[in-house]
């Protein structure tokens, strides 16, 4: 007798089920498209009054409409876009969102925005050839009162057999985390791409957050860490009194100075000019991108670090500069390289075309690491 007011209780309770997951353009939907250097951005907002796109493949500051369809489905097609890799994110009711059909993100500091790669430029796409590995790894620092977060890459068929590797500490820019070098940097695509082709030595590649957090801990008011007495700044302190020994200690690295270099773009630029001069002996391989120190800095980068400018020109070791003619930082880099010369330090200076974006550090990090560790 009760059988069939069950079924009907039971297909009554399931009916919300089926129609929900009934058929939606939003099931299907692919985005971006990338296709012969055009990308089509499309996103499911039904209930949206404007979508717009912004991202760095576009000019800066600027932002596109998106067209929307009668199934609810916002797209825009942009053609043009040079090979390399950009960040991006929709707008919508003036929010800024990731797109939610691509995986692909990466967090900076306080943001999270989603990625669009172009394939074209060899040494960053993803060939087919060996590849290292990217670990997040997470550690105290006596320094902070926070727990600390860095990104490390071991190259193809890493093992502490085959060790000691020499080390590259590579420093990210301001507002951005110690993820962004192996997410829009392509750091680890790079290496392999480089070390497959036997134009870089394996190494490990030691990604730290630059970062200050506040007195509190939280990010939200991190500070810049760029003070040119390094001997008291934290980030200086983290680095090498935690940062190094833990990667020392945990992998097979060298703890050779000799093995052991430093790069940095922009506010990373102006810690690895710190750090260099101020600890000339444990980084004779040095690479400072889109950067150098600000006009009221350079007082005190003469006052606390002419000396060790004046060792470092009597030091064997390599110092890469590199800007755009375009970039804000030229005139600093500039500026920073002339007093270089005056101090006798001996330099590689490239000035690309382009400006103050990671398609130029892309590059420069690219022709950095095949000078490094070489005998």
């Amino acid at each position: 007798m009760l059988r069939q007011p069950i079924r009907t209780l039971l297909a009554a309770a399931l009916l919300p089920v089926t129609l929900a997951h009934a058929a939606s353009p939003n099931d299907t939907l692919v985005s971006p498209r990338v296709a012969d250097g055009r990308a089509v951005f499309s996103v499911y907002a039904p209930d949206a009054d404007a979508v717009q796109l912004t991202g760095e493949m576009l000019e800066y500051g600027k932002a596109m409409p998106l067209a929307k369809g009668a199934d609810g489905v916002w797209s825009l097609a942009v053609p043009g876009i040079a090979p390399g890799t950009y960040r991006y994110t929709f707008r919508v009711g003036g929010v800024d969102v990731v797109d939610p059909r691509n995986t692909e993100a990466t967090r900076s500091q306080t943001r999270v925005q989603s990625l669009l790669h172009v394939p074209g430029i060899a040494v960053e796409d993803a060939q087919p050839v060996p590849h290292g590995a990217v670990a997040v790894v997470h550690y105290r620092s006596p320094v902070f009162p926070v727990p600390r977060r860095m990104h490390v890459y071991t190259p193809p068929g890493y093992a502490p057999a085959k060790g000691p590797y020499p080390v590259l500490y590579l420093l990210h820019g301001g507002g951005d985390s110690d993820e962004n070098w192996s997410t829009v940097g392509r750091a680890g695509f790079i290496l392999d791409n480089l070390i497959a082709a036997g134009k870089a030595k394996p190494m490990i590649v030691v990604m730290p957050a630059g970062h200050v957090p506040s007195a509190d801990g939280s990010i939200a008011g991190a500070m810049t860490a760029m003070s040119a007495d390094v001997h008291n700044d934290p980030f200086t302190r983290d680095l090498v009194e935690t940062i190094i020994p833990y990667v020392e200690s945990h992998y097979a690295a060298s703890p050779r100075a000799r093995d052991r270099a430093i790069a940095g773009l922009s506010m990373g630029g102006v810690q690895t000019g710190n750090i260099a001069l101020a600890y000339v002996d444990k980084f004779p391989w040095v690479g400072i991108f889109s950067s150098g120190w600000f006009p009221e800095m350079r007082p005190d980068v003469e006052r606390l670090h002419g000396k060790d400018m004046d060792k470092a020109a009597k030091t064997e070791r390599l110092m890469w500069v590199g800007y755009g003619k375009t970039d804000i930082a030229r005139d600093n880099s500039k500026a920073m390289l002339r007093m270089f010369a005056a101090h006798g330090m001996r330099y590689q200076e490239l000035e690309t075309e382009g400006g103050h974006t990671y398609a130029n550090w892309r590059s420069y990090l690219a022709r950095f690491a095949p000078l490094l560790f070489r005998d």
